[in-house]
């Protein structure tokens, strides 16, 4: 009696939710696989036999592997052959999976190299990517489960580790992963992928500047190196030249010395060989410090009331000091009185200009006469200790400020006073010449310390004028705008400042005195710098083969560095190489030489040496070669990276008188065509090989798989029918898609009615 049909054991719709739900279980679960399929290259007639196979293809597909404990037991045995390993797997893939993405193309194989293309067949080959390990299928279980809802839904493929015999296994034709698309060796769904952005230009010019040119006339630099034997070498030998000789040292005397300060400096002996201006040095002043001193190494000091400024200490009778600004004006200094003038018609004179005077009167006061007025501290100085006076001026207004104690406010006070390039003088106003009134005798005592500040604020502050400071930067700041004094005269012991001329022969010959220094007693000696050394000159041997002559000879030296500061022609010396017989080599020096070349960019693409043209020093007259001479010659090396790593001179030149420009042979653009889905391409100078997966030609994006090493930057890939070269690599795995949650509920809805009731009983 037939079936009944209300039980359909297994519906289309069901077997197609079952075989999605094993898909999906194995992308989730498996492992990915290549497949390798075995071609027939010989069968034995009777008996069937395969004697040859070959393994040139290869398909990426997803496996679960079903052993948990190892690879099967025991995995290695012992035969009479040795060891043997037995290792085991049992994989399962979706029969669905195989059925439509690898027996479609194996049914285009010819029959004689295939069984059977429908199924997996024993003898085929698995790679395990996580074993890095081949396995050869045993056995294949087709039935297994066996017809759940009437289908069969997988593959159970019992494997053993692959022995190898004379089989040809190779992977470059066109093959199909999981998804159906045509790749090289299965990659494409998964593993290691690389994106290639290749430059827009594909290749750079490569740039170089002069480092300098030796144009100080007397300098002298390794024009070229010229060889009188070539000598026969094993080897390339190293070169090395020698360091240049430091000149003779200048020598002078200081001839003329005024109230304690430097006046005149001779030269007794110029030196030579002066690559730098050298420095001079001068032993420290020696005269003996003011028997007072608040800061530093020394003060003013007056042992008499008609002492002017410090004829023992200063080197002229006034204080330069300039103030443009407008504002407050602050000018502070520490005194120490040792007597105050008994006579009340003269008092001490302690700093005076044309436009104002500030002394103290017999009393000890201070007083502060500017304009057409004057203002009277009424604090009394401490005799035989350190007083701070500050003045204050402000437009018109002034006060003077005593050990903190303020005075009135003078409102004439001559709103220039030090606004210009005043003097100001220290001590007795002997000749009358500074403000009134006619005070002409100076103080007996001690000044340290003098500042004179433009503050830029307008006002008083009753705070800042009491303050007394401690420090010398508490003096020099202005507590109340917080400004820096503009002027400061510390009144220490000062070594002189000189600046030093060189002649065109590089010998010293002139110097300048800028600060005469003060607190000498006695002439000091001075020390003039040595020459420098100079730079030693740089160069490589250059090797060629020659008729006749075994092994190498050296074909030229070439320099890296000319150096600088040569007196003579240095000593040129071979070594290493394993010389059968040296060569000879000699130096030419000469002034205004070329300095070393900077590669500022290296380019990129260059598959030859470059030229490299120097500007000339002057333009070759008819006279013949003697000004060709001069001119520099200069050769490129390309690195393998294809870019320019440096630049060698076979002639530095000579004779120039400016810094010339440098100019690299431009690169060959090797830009053309398209590459093709799944051809291998090649790194030129890597070797770097591997298959495309994706081209995008307009933004120059090259994707490939399964490199055999690394591309570089700036390398050219090239392929059957392109070449172009990278600009950026970068590397990353790629995984298939998992879930087919979205499918699996389409095809579920048609099978299920969820908007009745009770989709699981009767209607």
């Amino acid at each position: 009696m037939p079936l009944t049909p209300f039980f359909l054991h297994g519906s289309p719709s069901e077997q197609r939710l079952i075989q999605d739900l094993v898909n999906e279980h194995l992308r989730n679960f498996g492992q990915d696989i290549l497949y390798l399929p075995r071609r027939i290259v010989n069968e034995q007639t009777v008996i069937k036999e395969i004697t040859a196979s070959r393994f040139d293809d290869s398909f990426r597909i997803e496996a679960y592997l079903s052993n948990f404990d190892g690879f099967g037991t025991p995995s290695d045995v012992l035969t009479k052959f040795g060891v043997r390993a037995t290792d085991e797997v049992t994989l399962v893939i979706s029969k669905e999976r195989y059925d439509d993405f690898i027996s479609p193309k194996l049914k285009l194989w010819p029959k004689e190299e295939i069984k059977v293309a429908t199924t997996p067949q024993e003898g085929d080959l698995i790679f395990l990517p996580l074993d890095d390990a081949l396995f050869e299928i045993k056995y294949v279980e087709r039935k297994v489960p066996f017809y759940q809802l009437n289908d069969l839904y997988m593959y159970e493929l019992r494997c053993e580790i692959f022995e190898y015999e004379d089989e040809r296994i190779d992977l470059p034709s066109n093959l199909t992963d999981v998804n159906g698309e045509e790749i090289k060796d299965g990659i494409a769904a998964g593993g290691q992928q690389v994106t290639i952005q290749f430059h827009k230009d594909t290749v750079d010019n490569a740039l170089a500047t002069i480092g300098y040119a030796s144009t100080i006339f007397g300098t002298k630099s390794v024009q070229y190196i010229q060889m009188f034997d070539d000598g026969n070498y094993k080897g390339t030998p190293s070169v090395r030249v020698a360091k240049p000789k430091r000149g003779e040292r200048a020598t002078g005397i200081v001839t003329s010395l005024v109230n304690g300060t430097v006046e005149k400096v001779d030269i007794t002996f110029g030196g030579n060989n002066y690559i730098q201006i050298p420095t001079i040095q001068f032993t420290p002043p020696n005269k003996p410090a003011s028997s007072q001193i608040k800061f530093g190494n020394n003060g003013l000091e007056h042992t008499s009331y008609n002492d002017v400024t410090n004829a023992n200490i200063k080197a002229t009778s006034d204080i330069n000091a300039r103030v443009t600004e407008d504002g407050r004006l602050v000018f502070s200094l520490w005194f120490w009185p040792n007597q105050f003038d008994p006579d009340p018609n003269f008092g001490g004179v302690i700093a005076w200009t044309d436009k104002f005077k500030l002394y103290h009167r017999e009393t000890g006061n201070v007083v502060f006469a500017s304009g057409s007025g004057s203002i009277e501290n009424t604090s009394t100085l401490n005799l035989n200790a350190w007083n701070f006076i500050r003045v204050e001026v402000l437009n018109q207004e002034a006060k003077v400020c005593v050990n903190g104690n303020v005075s009135n406010t003078l409102g004439t006070a001559d709103p220039t006073m030090v606004f210009t390039n005043d003097d100001i003088k220290l001590g007795s106003d002997a000749g009358g010449q500074g403000k009134s009134p006619t005070i002409t005798r100076g103080f007996v005592g001690n000044i340290d310390h003098i500042t004179l500040n433009q503050t830029g604020d307008n006002a008083f502050s009753s705070v800042s004028e009491t303050l007394v400071p401690t420090t010398e930067a508490e003096q020099e700041l202005d507590t109340q705008s917080g400004t820096v004094s503009s002027f400061v005269n510390n009144l220490d012991n000062e070594y002189p400042i000189v600046t030093v001329g060189l002649n065109t022969s590089r010998e010293v010959y002139t110097v300048t005195i800028e600060h005469p220094g003060n607190g000498y007693a006695s002439i000091p000696l001075l020390t003039i710098d040595e020459p420098e050394l100079g730079e030693q000159a740089t160069a490589v041997a250059i090797m060629t083969s020659r008729t006749g002559i075994p092994n190498q000879a050296i074909d030229r030296i070439l320099l890296t560095n000319p150096g600088f500061g040569y007196t003579e022609p240095p000593i040129i010396t071979l070594s290493g190489g394993t010389p059968v017989s040296p060569g000879i080599a000699t130096a030419v020096i000469s002034e205004r030489v070329l300095g070393p070349v900077a590669i500022t960019t290296g380019g990129r693409g260059y598959t030859f040496t470059p030229t490299v043209g120097i500007t000339s020093t002057f333009i070759p007259s008819s006279v013949g070669i003697s000004s060709n001479i001069r001119n520099a010659k200069a050769e490129a090396v390309v690195g393998t990276g294809q870019t320019v790593v440096s630049i060698r001179y076979s002639n530095a030149g000579a004779g120039y008188t400016f810094t010339p420009t440098i100019d690299i042979g431009e690169v060959e653009a090797i830009v053309y065509g398209d590459f093709v889905l799944n051809e291998l391409v090649r790194g030129v100078s890597t070797g770097t090989s591997a298959y495309v997966t994706s081209w995008d030609s307009l933004n120059r994006i090259l994707e490939v798989s399964l490199p055999n090493g690394e591309f570089a930057v700036n390398e050219a890939i090239v392929g059957a029918g392109a070449s172009y070269r990278v600009a950026n690599v970068e590397t990353t795995v790629s995984n298939i898609p998992f879930a087919s949650n979205d499918e699996i509920e389409l095809e579920a809805d048609l099978i299920v009615d969820f908007s009745e009731r009770n989709p699981f009983g009767e209607v």
